[in-house]
């Protein structure tokens, strides 16, 4: 396999699940369909709560 043709490969894979909606993006519109988007709002906050206390 030449290089060009594993980083196209590779370019394709990554763009597709780039493309596709994680958990917490499925959890966000869930709340929003099923409650109202001020719940969703605060879902968002704590999924980003959590990245953050994650991250440090």
């Amino acid at each position: 396999m030449t290089s060009v043709a594993a980083l196209s490969s590779f370019a394709v894979v990554v763009g597709l699940l780039t493309l596709t909606p994680g958990l917490d993006t499925a959890l966000i519109l869930r709340t929003a369909a099923l409650r109202s988007p001020r719940q969703a709002w605060n879902v968002v906050l704590g999924i980003q709560s959590g990245t953050l206390a994650g991250a440090s």
